[in-house]
Formats: structure tokens, C-alpha cells, sequence
């Protein structure tokens, strides 16, 4: 076995100051201390597998190192910040949540190894294969956890995430079964077969990193079931095999040739696991087709992006070549505008050349046309020499270049050892490269002399030099080719041809809200999301498409949401949206970039998406200059946006879903302590935030585990968000605030604190959730509950006027009727102005609905009376609307109804101007909605219209659901009374709003003006079963306010209907009259006696119509231009001058 080394912290350190701590097992197996740091030369690193790029900028860092006479550690750091802002072992040793690729790979037979060869040359067999190993390992950046004997443990995500770290392990097994295939036979003299090695990966979410054991046992702990999931994996692969899981599978796309290897029930997994084979990489011209082909969406937006694509087209069509430099961060889009323009192109006829630059090879020369070119070709690993060469010289010729010299040079770039035909000779390597990239510039010229050619070069960031002076040569040369050369890549590229004259660059920018909607809604198939799923993707995913594509189907795959025949709703309440596997890696790498300053932005993702310079300043144990550095490095990586100077500058994550992998690195007992230390911060220096901020205190304290205090913190909030009206953000913080209760031990405390919040939380429940909603109902019945063990009466009131306000809106109104009475009794008991003020309200209204119109018009007359608007005006919460207003109206309506009708339109209006006084958008909807009832009852269209215009405003833009769907209802007949088509359909929604929300109140006067209606367009079914709907609805709920009316109007639409239902409508007059007499209503019953008289003079009975209107009539109060007056009194001058 190879001894065991210790990494010495200090270079460990300043590999990750710089950003490569991927190579810290090379360094670590290599013995590279601090002391010969500095003396590495360029040949030294090539040896550890250090790649070009990567060796620069150690050199350069080296070379300070030199400078600085290897003195202060703080100084030879490249990146100064990096580790004077974090010690190197406080970052570096603690665990981190992670979602980890795991390799496990062991040697076959390596105990039968060990019985037959000499420890000596067992340990040389060993020593080797892990070294090869390393080496495969590091060129794909992964960590070496553990050396087991013959075996590694391997991580792909950790310490340091990469893009494709999935990618990366399978690559990297791979890589390892090429090594040992490789391998020389196990021994000199052997005739055994040669070794062999199976490869087992998984991939998922462990704790990772915490040091753990003593001196030369130390290693990094890593807690989950992938690590075991993929040692049983290993465990199920033959000799040389890789296997792979489900997770992995579908994380690394179609980018490899695997195979179904079977379902497996493993030990310690409770249900069984599929398992793949890997047999072979797929080399691919597009990253993005491996991944995205199978399951694209509809392509959303990028209009003016197409059209000027299209555009550059034409003219390369025309004959003069174009470049253009498309640019956009990760998951812009700029390979699906790719594809949505060949999409656009179907019908063309044209060569399409398409490449793939890889981060894995950003150092093999001219990668991705090798890739093409194999592709093109039809090369096949399998293939003999003489089949490949063969293959080459086919495509080579059908291009017009049969040329000898162009064919070896392409055999030689593409490693096809031939004969003499196929080589060169004595050509310098300098000379060599220039012939071969200009047979490739011809290779392209020859294509575009038969048809135009759109040349794709996908993710520019990762090209090769060698590839990018072939690009170069093409954009001199491309105004004369027909060619569009289309180049994608990142911001953090800089490409060298943005001066040409032929080549544009178009950045590629965001979705904005509606362009994600519309994706989402292509995802979805047209079917809606819940409302707060569909804002939590908008708000989390910033119009990048890839985010909101993966974050929506994530959360259709997780089964939250049950599907339905137009929309989804959720199983359970949506509590939080993880990120999806595919992400993970793209976002925790740009976190990782960092290094040890990871650290402080941490806190800052701990803080939120936005955060103060103070607030993090009073939170971070650091210096003003360390912090200041941080920032700095923070800002310039793209990773947060800085607005203002200073102690007053503003942070904010330019992606929530990059704050959120921060945050979800830090382990949850670390979590509850940096949000305590948050909470202490603000609380302690920033009082004035806490003020106008309470639920950013209440988070932190809920995260850190501290009940009491965030319980009052969202209290605050949610009684903050009330007064403003805020209803939706109030009863979200009340019921933060109530989850929470149940952290804290039972007891009357415990039980006070929730009777508070359950009464407080009534109006804005009530508000957003509707009256008749069973939520209101719970939150009641729980309160009345509590309330009887409270000595505080107004709790108790409050409660039972919940209950009533529930049953009197979605019935039964007998039960509605008792509590009101209840609240009565209650408000005597205590003789509390205010409790009897509302009991009055309550009795009245219930009254009403019930039919008992004198009685009601006490108690309605008694609350208005008790009503002293300069001390009651300020009070309507908890109550959702004032009882001097609803007083009001509900006394203007009983008025028409009792015949009294002069003070009727004067109640209204002081209503009115009493709801606007009050600037309380429910209580402004609600008056506005109840009055249009008696303005529609006095056929008052104008002011109908007026007011339920304005009350469907309000309750839209508050999402008041109940006044909402009785405004659409009465806009809807007034439109109707004005002959407008939509009438019908609006007033038709407003009813079907109020069943929907169980709000059955009122209903059957709804359902009468329907019928009314009907009538007018002698829909006579129509208005019969409205009729009918009402009356069964009357008879459930015990609505028998509008009893007389709706037999009168059946009455109407039976004579409407035939001559043959005459008696059948004077029956139906006939008990409207009645019931109309007994109630007392003398509006009612002059319309009934009104209907009457002219069935009795159709039936030439006008004395009898006469007596009977005149009568009902004498009784009525006079007032102006009453539709109702005015049609008896035509009626009555029509039967006193017929013969």
C-alpha cells in the first residue's frame, strides 16, 4: 500500500485561494509542502496532470510567492481576500449539504492477488493502478476521499462543484476502465489474465466534509445513502463494468451509451433500485440535444432574436457570409433559438455543420471539429484501420477534396495511423498546423460553393486555442463564402471578432413575467397552476428559461400537484421548492468559485435575497477591509449586484435559486445558529428596520428555532399587513405565527396567544378566503373553543359572531339566526355598547334574509341609534366591515320592502360616504356591492351600474371573492335591463362566483332577477328553473325574504307560458299576496297585487282588480319615480276607465 500523506493546510489553503483545490489530492500525493512551493516549474505541474490554463495561473501565483521572499502566508495569495477572510481550516473542515456524484472503484481479485504474488510486487500492482486512477480522476476534477486497500472512494461535487459533475464521474470511470484494460499483465512471468476494476456511481444529497479522526487517520466524513448506494452498485458490476443509478442516469442525458442492467433489491434500501450500465461515451455535436431533445417546449418569445437570425440568413444565402456572436449566461436560451431557427429553415436546402466545445478537452486541439469530422464520416471505435481510412477518403472526396495531402492531414488529426498515402513527412509541427486548418477553412469553402452552410459552434467559452484560430481564419475569409457562422457562449468570454463589419452580436436577454407565464403554461399543457406555485416559479427563477423549464416539471414530477381536466391543485400546502438535481451543479459551482470567502456569502444567502452592507457588516466576525474584499470579489463575480456606496450600499443575488444553493450547503444546526445570530443583529441595531420589517425578524428567529419571540414578530407583521389591507400577506403571517404554537408547550399561556391570533386572523381570513369558506368556520369553532376557558369576554363575542357570519352567508340561516341571538344575549350580559351595537347588526340582518322584516327593523334601528360614527367609525376589524354602514343598508332594504320609502336612497347614500370616509377597501367593497341589491330593487340601473363597477375593482384587485361575485351578479342585470347581450352572462358568473364560493346569501333574489330577465325574453324554461333553483334554495337555507316575490314572477312566466296556467298563476299571486301580508311586505305585495289586477282584468274581473290594487296600494308610502308605484298607479287609471 502507498503511505498515507497529510495535506499541508498552508498549500491547502492557497489552492483553494486561487480556485483549484480540485488538484489538492495531486498535490497531497505528491509531497508538495510549503517549502518547495515555490520552486515548481511548468514540466512539474504537466506531471501532476495539471491542465494549461490551470498551470498559468499557478505559475503566476508561484511567482508572487518568490516576491514576497515566502514570508506573511496572507501575502502570496493570488486572490488576497481569499484567505485573509476565512482561515483555512474553519471553512475547509466544516460539513456542507451537497448533492454529490459518488464513485466507488475497486480492484477485482485482488485477495487472490495476494496469496500469489510477493507483498513487494503486490504493493508496485496497486501503487500503480491507483495512481492511474488519480490521474483519470483529476483530469475530470474529481476528489479523492478515501484510498480502501485496493479501492478508492470519489467525489464529484466536493469540494468544489463543476457543471456536469455527473458528467464528469461517468466520464472519469470511464477513463479508468481504458487505464486498466490498458495495463500490462499482474505479473512479468504471469500467464493469469490482466487486472480488472468495477465502478460503481450514484448520485445525491449527503453531509459532507467534516474532518473527522486523529493525526494520519484523519478523513472527510460524508453522511447519506449514495456513498452506500453506490458501493452496493460497485458490488453489482462484472470486471470492468460501470455501473450507474437512475439519478445518474438522468442527470448525464443521452451524452452516454448505456444499458438496462436490471432492478436490484439491495441491502439497506427499502425499495429496489434500477441499475445502468455504461458502455461507451457518445460523442455529441450539441450538449444541448443530449440533454434537452427529448423534452422541449413549446419556443416562447425571442421574436425580434429570430427575426434578425433570419435575416443574416437571407444575405448568406444571397452569397455574403455572416458571423453572428450569440451571447447569454447558462440556461439563456441561446441553444433553443439555435434549434427554433433550423426549426424556421426545415423547408431550405443547406449544409448544417454543428459543434460542441467541452470543458473536458479545453485542451485538445481542435476538439470539437475532431468530433464533427468523426461524425460526419462515420467513424466507429470498432472500425478497422483500412475501414476508417476508407470512410475518410469517401467523405474527404464527396467534398471535392480528394486531394492526397488534405486526406492525411485529416487521417493525422483525427489519430488514423495508415500507409505512406495518408502521412507526411518531414513538415514541421508550425507548418503542419497551418496546412491542416487550412484544409479545414477549404473543407468549408467547398460545402458553401454547393449550398449555403450554417456553421454552429456551441459554448465558445470552453474552445481550444487551436479551434479558435481556426474560427478566426474563417471570419476573414467568410464574407465569400456562403456561410452563417453562429457562435454561442457565456459572458465571461471575450471574443476577438466583435470588430468585424459582418458580425453582430446579440445578447440574449431574460423572460420577461408573461414570457415565463407562457412557458409555464407550455410545460403545463395549457393547464393552470395554483396561483401561489405559479408566483413562487416566477419569483424563483428570474426569466431564465432553463430554470423555470427544470423547477416546473421538477414540481410536476414530484406528485404535489393532482392533475385535473383545465388545471392542477396542490396535495398539500407548498411549503418550499427545491431545486431540481439538474441545477445543483450549474449553481453551486459559481458558489464555489469563491473559495473560503464562500463563507460570507453564506450569511448573506442566510440574510435573504437582498441584504444591507450594515446588516451583514454587524453580523461577520471580520475586519472592514476583509468584508469590503469579499464584496468586492462577490460583485465582480457576477454573483450579486450592488447598488449605493459604502456603509449604504444594497446587495442582491442576481438569481434566487444561486442564493438558495448557498444557503442549502449550510447544515441545519449551522443554519439555526447564524439566523439567532441575524435575528441578535437586528434586533439589537437595527430598530427602525424591525419596525417597518417585523416578519424579516420573525423569519429569522422561526429558522433559528426561537418559538416565542418569532411568534411575535409575526404577529406584528400579519396586524402590520392588516391595517393595510393586505389581506393575503396578514393571514399568510397569521397563520406563520399559529404553525408555529404548536413548538410550544401546552398551557393557558399557549392558549391566550391562540385565541388572539384566531380572532385576529378572522378578518383578513374572511376578506381572502370568502365568508362562507369552511376555514372561516375551523378558525371560529376553535376560538369558541378556547374562549370558554378565557375570562375575557370579547374573545368569546368575537368568536360566536365568526360562527354567525359564517352561517349567515352560506347558510342554514335558523343556525345563523341563533348565534346572532346569542350575540345579543352575550352583549346584554356585559352591557358593552360596543358588543350590543354589533348584536343588533347581527339580529337584524339575519331578520331580514329569514322574512321577519318588523323585527329586524328594531333591531337594525336600535344599532344605528347605538352608533356614534366619531368613536365607531375606526373599529371594523375584527369584524371585515363597519356595523353603522351595514346597519344602514340592510335598514334601507327592510324599509322598501316594509313600504317606508322615503328614507331609503338617504340610508344608502350616508353608507356610501360613511365606507369612503373609512378608506377600508373590504368595507368600501362590501357597501358598495350590498347597496347595489336595493338600488337593483328599485330598478336604478344607472347607480347599479355605477357602483358595482367600482366594488368589482376593489374586490378584484383585493381578491374579495364574495363581494366580488354579488357585484358581478347585479351588474349583470342592470347591463341586461339595458338590452346589452353580455348582461345574462355576467350576472350568470357572478351567481356561479357565490356558489363557488358557498356563499348562498341572497341567492334567491339573485336567481329572481334571472328569472326576470328570462321573462322579459320570454325564456320561459329558463325562468321557470331559476324559479325553481330559488325556492329549493329558500327552503333549505330558510331565505324567505324574497318568498313572495318568486311566486309572483313564477305566476308571471306561467302566464307568459300559456293561456292554459292562468289559475295556476293566480294561485301563484294569490299565496304571494299572502305571504307578502303576513311579512308585512308592503312592496312585495303591492308588486303581487299589482300582477294580480291585470290577470283579473284579462280574466274581466276589473272591479275586483281595482279594489284589491287600490287597497295595497294606500298602504305604500309615497315617493317620486318608484318604477313599482308608478306601474300600479298605470294599472289602476287603466282599470278606472275601462267600461
Amino acid at each position: 500500500m502507498r503511505p498515507v500523506l497529510i495535506m499541508d493546510d498552508r498549500v491547502s489553503a492557497w489552492l483553494e485561494s486561487l480556485g483549484l483545490d480540485c488538484y489538492r489530492e495531486a498535490f497531497q500525493q505528491n509531497a508538495i509542502t510549503w517549502d518547495v512551493l515555490s520552486e515548481l516549474k511548468d514540466d512539474d505541474l504537466t506531471s501532476l496532470g495539471i491542465l494549461l490554463g490551470h498551470r498559468k495561473r499557478l505559475l503566476r501565483a508561484i511567482a508572487q510567492l518568490s516576491q514576497s521572499g515566502e514570508g506573511d502566508h496572507a501575502a502570496a495569495l493570488a486572490i488576497p481576500t481569499a484567505h485573509t477572510i476565512a482561515s483555512p481550516s474553519s471553512n475547509r473542515d466544516q460539513a456542507e449539504r451537497r448533492q454529490l456524484t459518488v464513485m466507488f472503484c475497486d480492484l477485482v481479485g485482488s485477495t487472490a492477488l495476494a496469496r500469489r504474488l510477493d507483498p513487494e510486487d503486490l504493493q508496485e500492482i496497486i501503487k500503480r493502478f491507483l495512481d492511474d486512477c488519480g490521474q483519470a480522476i483529476g483530469r475530470f476534477n474529481g476528489y479523492i476521499a478515501k484510498y480502501m486497500g485496493d479501492g478508492l472512494l470519489v467525489y464529484f461535487g466536493y469540494p468544489h462543484a463543476h457543471e456536469h459533475d455527473t458528467e464528469r464521474a461517468v466520464h472519469a470511470g470511464l477513463a479508468i476502465l481504458e487505464l486498466v484494460k490498458a495495463c500490462p499483465p499482474d505479473h512479468p512471468s504471469s500467464q493469469e489474465p490482466e487486472i480488472a476494476v468495477r465502478v460503481g456511481i450514484a448520485t445525491g444529497h449527503v453531509i459532507v466534509g467534516e474532518i473527522i479522526g486523529q493525526a494520519a487517520a484523519k478523513e472527510r466524513s460524508v453522511f447519506g445513502e449514495t456513498p452506500n448506494l453506490a458501493a452496493r452498485l460497485q458490488g453489482l458490476a462484472a470486471p470492468n463494468q460501470l455501473v450507474i443509478d437512475s439519478v445518474t442516469k438522468r442527470l448525464v442525458g443521452s451524452e452516454f451509451e448505456c444499458a438496462d442492467h436490471g432492478t436490484f433489491s439491495l441491502k439497506g434500501f427499502d425499495t429496489p433500485v434500477q441499475v445502468w450500465r455504461v458502455l461507451s461515451s457518445k460523442p455529441s455535436t450539441s450538449r444541448f440535444e443530449s440533454y434537452r431533445s427529448g423534452r422541449l417546449a413549446n419556443f416562447i418569445g425571442r421574436e425580434q432574436e429570430t427575426a434578425l437570425l433570419l435575416g443574416r440568413w437571407r444575405e448568406t444565402v444571397g452569397g455574403e457570409g455572416q458571423v453572428v456572436l450569440l451571447c447569454g449566461e447558462a440556461g439563456i436560451g441561446k441553444s433553443r433559438l439555435i434549434r427554433h431557427l433550423r426549426d424556421q429553415l426545415a423547408q431550405d436546402h443547406y449544409e448544417a455543420i454543428q459543434s460542441q466545445c467541452s470543458p473536458h478537452h479545453i485542451n485538445t486541439a481542435l476538439y470539437p471539429v475532431i468530433t464533427y469530422l468523426r461524425q460526419a464520416a462515420g467513424l466507429a471505435s470498432e472500425d478497422s484501420i483500412p475501414t476508417q481510412l476508407h470512410k475518410l477518403d469517401t467523405l474527404v472526396v464527396d467534398r471535392g477534396l480528394g486531394d492526397r495531402v488534405t486526406v492525411a492531414l485529416l487521417a493525422e488529426l483525427l489519430s488514423i495511423r495508415g500507409d505512406e498515402r495518408h502521412r507526411l513527412s518531414n513538415v514541421s509541427s508550425d507548418k503542419r498546423k497551418d496546412m491542416t486548418l487550412e484544409a479545414l477553412v477549404q473543407y468549408l469553402q467547398r460545402l458553401a460553393d454547393r449550398s449555403p452552410v450554417l456553421l454552429i459552434v456551441e459554448d465558445a467559452h470552453w474552445l481550444d486555442p487551436t479551434t479558435l484560430d481556426l474560427l478566426t481564419r474563417v471570419i476573414d475569409r467568410i464574407r465569400q463564402m456562403r456561410v452563417l457562422l453562429l457562435i454561442t457562449f457565456r459572458p465571461d468570454f471575450r471574443p476577438v471578432w466583435a470588430e468585424y463589419s459582418h458580425v453582430t452580436f446579440l445578447t440574449l436577454s431574460r423572460f420577461p413575467r408573461r414570457q415565463t407565464a407562457e412557458l409555464i403554461a407550455a410545460m403545463t399543457r395549457g393547464k393552470m397552476l395554483p396561483q401561489e406555485v405559479q408566483q413562487a416559479i416566477l419569483a424563483k427563477t428570474d426569466g431564465i428559461p432553463l430554470y423555470i423549464e427544470e423547477l416546473t416539471e421538477n414540481l410536476l414530477e414530484t406528485g404535489l400537484l393532482a392533475e385535473g381536466t383545465d388545471a392542477f391543485t396542490l396535495k398539500a400546502p407548498l411549503k418550499e421548492m427545491v431545486i431540481p438535481d439538474s441545477l445543483q451543479a450549474l449553481l453551486m459551482e459559481r458558489v464555489d468559485r469563491l473559495g473560503p470567502v464562500k463563507e460570507i456569502v453564506q450569511i448573506g444567502a442566510a440574510i435573504g435575497r437582498e441584504f444591507t452592507y450594515e446588516l451583514l457588516r454587524g453580523t461577520v466576525d471580520v475586519t472592514d477591509s476583509q468584508l469590503n474584499s469579499a464584496l468586492d470579489l462577490f460583485v465582480s463575480s457576477g454573483l450579486i449586484r450592488q447598488e449605493g456606496e459604502g456603509s449604504l450600499s444594497r446587495y442582491r443575488f442576481k438569481h434566487m435559486l444561486v442564493q438558495e444553493a448557498a444557503y442549502n450547503t449550510l447544515p441545519k444546526k449551522s443554519r439555526r445558529l447564524l439566523h439567532a445570530r441575524i435575528a441578535k443583529t437586528l434586533e439589537e441595531q437595527f430598530a427602525e428596520r424591525v419596525q417597518l420589517e417585523p416578519e424579516l425578524l420573525a423569519y429569522h428567529f422561526e429558522q433559528a428555532g426561537l418559538t416565542r419571540p418569532a411568534v411575535t414578530y409575526w404577529r406584528l407583521a400579519a396586524q402590520r399587513d392588516a391595517d393595510r389591507s393586505a389581506n393575503v400577506e396578514a393571514l399568510n403571517h397569521f397563520n406563520s405565527a399559529l404553525t408555529l404554537l404548536n413548538d410550544l408547550p401546552e398551557g393557558t399561556e399557549r392558549d391566550a396567544l391562540e385565541l388572539e391570533l384566531l380572532i385576529a386572523r378572522g378578518a383578513p381570513m374572511v376578506t381572502v378566503k370568502g365568508y362562507a369558506s369552511q376555514e372561516i368556520e375551523r378558525n371560529y369553532l376553535r376560538a369558541r373553543e378556547l374562549s370558554q376557558e378565557s375570562s375575557g369576554s370579547e374573545h368569546r363575542f368575537l368568536a360566536v359572531w365568526g360562527l354567525w357570519v359564517f352561517h349567515l352567508v352560506r347558510g342554514p340561516l335558523a343556525t345563523a339566526c341563533d348565534l346572532a341571538e346569542h350575540l345579543l344575549s352575550l352583549a346584554k350580559l356585559e352591557q358593552n355598547p360596543d358588543m350590543l351595537i354589533r348584536a343588533h347588526e347581527s339580529v337584524g340582518s339575519t331578520y331580514l334574509f329569514l322574512g321577519r322584516f318588523d323585527e329586524a327593523k328594531a333591531h337594525l334601528l336600535a344599532a344605528k341609534s347605538l352608533y356614534d360614527p366619531a368613536r365607531h367609525r375606526s373599529q371594523p376589524l375584527p369584524y371585515t366591515q363597519d356595523p353603522g354602514i351595514t346597519a344602514r343598508i340592510m335598514l334601507a332594504r327592510i324599509l322598501w320592502i316594509l313600504g317606508e320609502l322615503d328614507q331609503v336612497e338617504t340610508l344608502l347614500i350616508e353608507a356610501i360616504a360613511m365606507a369612503r370616509e373609512l378608506e377600508h377597501p373590504f368595507t368600501i367593497a362590501f357597501t358598495l356591492a350590498t347597496a347595489s341589491w336595493v338600488y337593483s330593487t328599485l330598478h336604478d340601473t344607472h347607480r347599479t351600474l355605477s357602483l358595482t363597477e367600482e366594488a368589482i375593482e376593489l374586490s378584484t384587485k383585493y381578491s374579495f371573492e364574495v363581494p366580488l361575485a354579488w357585484a358581478m351578479s347585479c351588474q349583470g342585470w342592470a347591463l341586461a335591463e339595458q338590452g346589452k347581450e353580455k348582461g345574462i352572462e355576467r350576472l350568470v358568473e357572478g351567481l356561479s362566483a357565490a356558489r363557488r364560493a358557498k356563499a348562498s346569501l341572497n341567492n334567491t333574489h339573485t336567481l329572481a332577477l334571472l328569472a326576470e330577465n328570462h321573462l322579459r325574453n320570454q325564456q320561459i324554461a329558463d325562468g321557470l328553473l331559476a324559479i325553481q333553483q330559488a325556492q329549493e334554495l329558500a327552503a333549505t337555507q330558510g331565505e324567505l325574504c324574497w318568498q313572495a316575490e318568486l311566486l309572483r314572477l313564477k305566476g308571471e312566466l306561467l302566464l307568459a307560458q300559456s293561456d292554459q296556467s292562468i289559475f295556476a298563476a293566480e294561485q301563484c299571486f294569490s299565496e304571494a299576496l299572502t305571504i307578502a301580508q303576513d311579512q308585512h311586505a308592503r312592496m312585495l305585495e303591492l308588486r303581487a297585487a299589482t300582477s294580480m289586477a291585470r290577470l283579473l282584468r284579462k280574466l274581466n274581473k276589473p272591479d275586483i282588480a281595482k279594489r284589491l290594487l287600490s287597497s295595497v296600494r294606500s298602504r305604500v308610502g309615497t315617493q317620486g319615480a318608484n318604477p313599482d308605484l308608478l306601474e300600479a298607479q298605470t294599472i289602476l287609471d287603466q282599470l278606472s276607465v275601462a267600461p
